[in-house]
């Protein structure tokens, strides 16, 4: 509940700024944005873990090392965000999201195996195939956020 909360609490919040006209100055926007965002990657990957079969050995397994990652990379985010001004650098930021989407697209592609298997049958979970898809797409729409923290960097 606490997650779904978080993501309603979170869209209706970035709809008010946006209807607002009042952006995030970007160089806080990357470290709060990523340290929101990997926070629900570590939870997605813990209850996919959770959700699947024990059966599913391997899939399980590659779910808590996913885990382990995100909430590594969570910590990190979190240090830069009490780091700041001083993390707030091109050459930290750049390194921290390099470094976020190597794992995220790892992630990413890790899900969308698992939502074909789930939509195919072809795995033992108890994962709705429309969980599995908006865990996907949650994925994707991290990944589009750093491709535009990059693009604004680079400016």
């Amino acid at each position: 509940m606490d997650h779904t909360s978080r993501e309603a609490a979170y869209f209706a919040k970035r709809l008010k700024e946006l209807n607002e006209g009042k952006p995030k100055l970007l160089l806080e926007a990357i470290i709060k944005e990523n340290v929101f965002f990997l926070k629900v990657m570590a939870e997605h990957a813990k209850f996919i873990g959770h959700l699947l079969d024990p059966s599913e050995r391997k899939l399980v397994d590659q779910a808590r090392d996913f885990s382990h990652d995100f909430d590594q990379l969570l910590f990190q985010a979190m240090d830069l965000d009490s780091m700041r001004p001083q993390s707030e650098t091109t050459p930290i930021l750049n390194q921290f999201l390099d470094r976020n989407r190597v794992s995220v697209v790892s992630l990413r592609n890790f899900k969308k195996s698992a939502k074909e298997l789930i939509k195919d049958c072809k795995i033992k979970s108890n994962i709705h195939p429309l969980l599995a898809d908006h865990v996907f797409r949650e994925a994707e729409r991290f990944l589009q956020i750093i491709d535009m923290f990059e693009a604004s960097l680079k400016k």
